[in-house]
């Protein structure tokens, strides 16, 4: 978007031109440098020398302006120079990164040693600070070792310029002051390169530790991942074994509906009544199996996780279906709840697997028979969930390892040990907490509290399901 108003506003200012310097500057930027580190570094060695050869271009026809034969060799000077600063651009856009910086390097060190030959060092002391780019370059582009083979390319030009100085000095005291002006321009780029030295290798550390960083962010990533698809895994066998331990109690519930459709099709009683009268038994009878199948298919699907805001209450009347064919004649079941109005924020479909762990758990605990009975009521801000059973109870070192994943106390074909993980975990990511009383040979009770749903949360799912059924 940003792109395409830069591009109007180009072509409102005059069009083409600023057309073709963005796709000039677009170009420089495209550097043929795979690393990030290099591509920055390249982006600074290609300006440096685009600047360098422009400027060397400039000074060339300023020279052959004054069209005398100082200025004429002068212009052939900075002509090479130019021409020099096009090779290493060349090279540098072909993708030869760290030979284009090499010989940028050099070329710098033969221009020092070129001015200390001609000019010694005592001419050139002003000058020094810019003499020390090349160091500064190599340290840059091209690393630690390169900061050291600069450095002693500096001395030797350093030298050759105190050479120079000590042909004309004419006493003791002009030849130690040359002497004092080498070993201080040599300490002062020792000093330069050491610094230069710890600071990459720092900086090398540095990169290294964010690059080991990266990889460790991108393996933890990958592992929660997994961990996901364990756990979505893991969901789903629960719903698989959940179904399972459903099948009797579902047979027996559609035993009953097909007795009463077959009971009214074919009962003596009923022969003489008209059609009419009939059939909505039939049909009461045929909604109540179709209701039992959808809550049934809707629950064994493989599923997301999916968190909306819906009325607690009325989810778990609607599971009552689910609920009560877990258990066998001999228990009781109760099941109170109140008025309609507890609105939650969560995954439904989980909630109902929770509810049919502990059931199943509840029921397994009373293989004599016994009660079960759930409750649902609301706590200040929190709607609270309690089911309780008459059955065995636990140990306390049972008890103290129940939220252990894979931890079950049941035969190998009874269950897997990871619905009461699946339980805290989902009471977890609800935002609610889960309590556990239970006391060997007198039963267990669970309560689940769960904050309600925010009125802004309950007023937009409001919306949305009125916009939807209008």
């Amino acid at each position: 978007m940003s792109q395409q108003i830069w591009d109007r506003r180009a072509m409102a200012r005059g069009g083409l031109p600023f057309d073709a310097w963005r796709r000039f500057s677009g170009w420089m930027r495209n550097v043929p440098v795979d690393a990030a580190q290099g591509k920055r570094n390249a982006l600074t060695l290609q300006t440096m020398l685009v600047v360098t050869g422009a400027i060397a271009s400039s000074m060339a026809a300023i020279s052959y302006v004054a069209a005398d034969a100082a200025g004429l060799g002068e212009s052939g000077h900075t002509l090479a120079i130019a021409a020099y600063a096009g090779v290493c651009f060349y090279l540098l856009r072909i993708g030869l990164f760290r030979l284009s910086a090499g010989l940028t390097v050099v070329g710098g060190l033969i221009l020092i040693g070129l001015s200390y030959q001609a000019y010694g060092l005592r001419a050139q002391s002003g000058l020094q600070i810019t003499h020390l780019l090349p160091l500064l370059l190599a340290g840059l582009l091209l690393g630690r070792g390169a900061v050291w083979w600069t450095a002693l390319a500096n001395v030797v030009a350093l030298t050759i310029g105190a050479r120079v100085d000590l042909g004309l000095a004419t006493n003791a005291a002009a030849r130690s002051e040359v002497m004092s002006a080498l070993l201080l321009s040599g300490m002062n780029l020792f000093v330069l390169a050491v610094i230069l030295d710890r600071l990459i290798l720092l900086l090398q550390r540095a990169i290294k530790r964010s690059e080991e960083l990266d990889a460790a962010c991108l393996e933890l990533e990958r592992e929660v991942e997994e961990k996901e698809r364990a756990y979505a895994r893991l969901l789903q066998t629960q719903r698989m074994e959940a179904i399972g331990r459903l099948s009797t109690g579902i047979a027996h519930d559609f035993h009953n509906i097909l007795s009463v459709i077959l009971g009214l099709a074919t009962s003596p009683a009923l022969t003489g009544d008209p059609t009419d009268a009939v059939l909505p038994k039939v049909a009461k009878a045929a909604r109540r199996g179709t209701a039992v199948t959808r809550r049934l298919l809707s629950f064994g699907r493989a599923q997301t996780e999916e968190v909306t805001t819906f009325d607690l209450v009325e989810a778990i009347d609607e599971a009552r279906s689910l609920i009560l064919p877990m258990f066998h004649r001999d228990i009781e079941v109760l099941m109170n709840l109140p008025a309609p109005g507890l609105r939650v924020r969560m995954d439904r479909e989980e909630l109902e697997l929770v509810l049919l762990n502990i059931a199943s758990n509840a029921c397994d605990a009373m293989p004599d028979g016994g009660l079960f009975a759930l409750s649902v009521e609301r706590d200040g801000d929190h709607a609270r969930i309690s089911m309780e059973d008459t059955g065995e109870g636990m140990a306390p070192d049972v008890l103290a390892r129940l939220f252990e994943p894979f931890f079950t106390t049941k035969p190998k074909d009874k269950g897997t040990g990871i619905g009461m993980a699946i339980v805290q975990r989902f009471v977890a990511d609800s935002g609610g907490e889960i309590g556990v009383d239970s006391v060997q040979g007198q039963g267990t009770r669970i309560r689940i509290r769960i904050p309600l749903a925010s009125s802004e949360q309950a007023s937009t799912t409001t919306s949305i399901r009125e916009a939807s059924e209008s």
